[in-house]
């Protein structure tokens, strides 16, 4: 029997560890994201996650660029590093059910965070990468060498967009922008021709750093930083400095579901 995507809230440690059919739309793919942190200076959980991550599912021009920039990134396939599962392992970390809620450290800034989305081939899904912050400072490296930027009233995004193909499998592309300066009404398209006008940010796309890869169902597009790249693009949308121990903050993109397929999600972590 169907069932609608399981918010946090709902989710069990009675649960199915098996992610449940999604309901999706005749041209949408229904894709899972996670957002975890981990400790930035933890060597020994770097290299157990990296180990199982292929970075060569990426074009060399693509991972050179991302490198410089102080971006990591591959796909991750097969069985999951223990130590990533039990990173998401959420059923864990929600509380037994109880008349009283209590707000502690952990529920209020979770260690990892879940988001089930649909989407079609017209639509772009933003992703918050980071939090807006008043000031940032950022160097960037291109083919005349080295470029410093100061951005006001900043805050990292990802524009995801996913697209089926052939051998039921998805395209996805996800691609950092830095979203600055005051609100303002500006105008914007909509996927039927609309010009509507918003309140929004200035947009600097960073197209060369486009991460696109096709993922099958059960595999996920794992997107990090790199430690020795500091005040990069990097840092900016996957450093954590909040006054305690430096974290990085992990993106995953996980395939659950194709349109007009009966694939059903993989076993969720254990």
């Amino acid at each position: 029997m169907l069932s609608e995507p399981l918010s946090l809230e709902k989710l069990s440690t009675e649960e199915q560890t098996f992610l449940r059919p999604v309901k999706t739309a005749p041209d949408s793919v229904t894709l899972e994201i996670f957002q975890v942190r981990i400790p930035a200076n933890d060597v020994e959980l770097t290299e157990e996650l990296w180990s199982s991550i292929d970075e060569q599912r990426l074009g060399v021009a693509l991972r050179r660029n991302l490198v410089k920039d102080g971006f990591r990134a591959g796909v991750l396939g097969g069985a999951m590093p223990d130590m990533l599962a039990r990173y998401l392992n959420l059923q864990s970390e929600m509380p037994e059910v109880s008349s009283e809620q209590l707000i502690t450290d952990q529920s209020a800034d979770p260690r990892a965070i879940r988001r089930v989305i649909q989407l079609n081939r017209r639509e772009a899904a933003t992703v918050q990468a980071s939090d807006l912050q008043p000031q940032l400072f950022v160097m960037t490296e291109d083919e005349k060498g080295l470029k410093a930027h100061n951005y006001d009233q900043v805050q990292a995004v990802y524009s995801l967009r996913a697209e089926p193909v052939a051998g039921q499998r998805v395209s996805i592309r996800l691609t950092p922008e830095l979203q600055h300066g005051e609100m303002r009404n500006r105008y914007s398209g909509s996927a039927r021709g609309i010009f509507l006008m918003t309140p929004s940010r200035e947009r600097e796309i960073f197209d060369q750093l486009e991460i696109a890869t096709d993922l099958a169902a059960g595999e996920l597009l794992v997107v990090s930083c790199l430690s020795a790249v500091p005040s990069s693009l990097g840092q900016a949308f996957h450093a954590i400095d909040r006054g305690g121990p430096a974290e990085h903050k992990m993106l995953l993109v996980r395939l659950l579901q194709v349109p007009g397929s009966e694939i059903l999600a993989d076993a969720g972590p254990e």
